[in-house]
């Protein structure tokens, strides 16, 4: 007895596939280079704009004061780069080794014309 053929991939599961791939992209809003990707999660899929700028744990702290989520940049030996949800328990387990990254904030515009 032969195993059942495998479903062929269709358009939409390598769209799937390659939304969770990390690119760099710019900021639609203020065009600072960040790091967009969907979260490869099974309950809730998100949409993740962050900076690319890597965070020790005092930074950690901070952005997550300011209200900024913070994720784990996961680079896979065999597998394209990734980013993952940091929960709470994440952080407090202390044995990640993935990169620190938080979500993108994008900066003040300085006004270069006094208003009058």
């Amino acid at each position: 007895m032969t195993a059942p053929r495998r479903p062929r991939p269709t358009v939409a599961d390598h769209i799937q596939a390659s939304a969770e791939h990390v690119r760099v992209q710019p900021c639609p809003r203020c065009g600072t280079d960040t790091l967009t990707a969907r979260t490869p999660d099974r309950v809730c899929a998100v949409d993740v704009r962050a900076d690319p700028t890597p965070l020790d744990a005092t930074a950690e702290i901070l952005a997550r004061l300011a209200g900024r989520l913070t994720w784990c940049l996961v680079h896979g030996e065999h597998t394209p780069d990734r980013i993952r949800w940091r929960d709470r328990w994440h952080i407090a387990a202390g044995r990640c080794t993935h990169t620190v990254i938080a979500d993108h904030h994008c900066q003040p515009a300085y006004v270069q014309e006094p208003l009058g």
